[in-house]
C-alpha cells in the first residue's frame, strides 16, 4: 500500500473516529506544530549531548506521541479518544518535567543568545525551545484541550531552556 493516498490534497485531513477536518483546524494546526518539535528533540537525541538528557528525552517524546493522538482527535470524539484507553498528558506529567527542571542550576547571567556561546547541541536546545513555546500557543486554541497538556508544553519550554543554558556552560567549561 503506498503512502501517497491524495486524500488531502483538498486541504482535509482524516480524523480518528471517521470524519475530515481541515489542516488548518487548531487540532491538526497544534498536532504539527507538536510533531515538529518531536522531530527537533529527535536531532538533539543523535547531537552528542549526555546520555541522561537523553533519556529524559526519550520519555519527553513518549508524552508528545501520545499529545498528538490528544489533540489531533476532534472535541467531541476526544472523551471515545480517552475511554478508550489512549495515553493522554496528566499533572503527574507536569509534576515530573518541574523535578527535572528543579535538579537543574538556575543562575544564568543576561539574556541567551542562542549560538553565542553553547555550540551546536544548545543552540538545536533553542530551537527546541522555540518550536515548543508556538506548540503551546497552539494548543491553548485547541476546543477543551486538556489544560495539563498546555501546561506540560509550558514546562517544557522552561526545561528546554534550562537545558540550552546547561549545555552553553558545559561547551565553555
Amino acid at each position: 500500500m503506498s503512502i501517497i493516498t491524495k486524500r488531502g490534497d483538498d486541504g482535509d485531513t482524516d480524523a480518528m473516529y471517521g470524519g475530515r477536518l481541515s489542516k488548518n483546524a487548531p487540532g491538526v494546526v497544534a498536532c504539527g506544530d507538536v510533531d515538529e518539535l518531536n522531530a527537533a528533540l529527535g536531532l538533539l537525541r543523535v547531537s552528542g549531548i549526555s546520555t541522561e538528557i537523553i533519556e529524559q528525552i526519550d520519555t519527553i517524546q513518549g508524552h508528545l506521541v501520545a499529545l498528538m493522538g490528544l489533540l489531533s482527535v476532534p472535541p467531541e470524539k476526544r472523551a471515545k479518544y480517552l475511554a478508550d484507553g489512549f495515553p493522554s498528558v496528566e499533572v503527574k506529567d507536569v509534576e515530573w518535567l518541574e523535578g527535572v527542571a528543579v535538579e537543574m542550576p538556575t543562575k544564568f547571567d543576561g539574556w541567551a543568545r542562542p549560538g553565542a556561546s553553547g555550540g551546536e547541541p544548545a543552540a538545536r536546545m533553542d530551537m527546541a525551545r522555540t518550536i515548543c513555546r508556538r506548540a503551546e500557543r497552539s494548543a491553548w486554541l485547541v476546543e477543551d484541550v486538556s489544560q495539563d497538556a498546555c501546561r506540560f508544553l509550558n514546562r517544557l519550554s522552561d526545561v528546554l531552556w534550562l537545558w540550552a543554558r546547561k549545555l552553553e556552560s558545559e561547551a565553555q567549561a
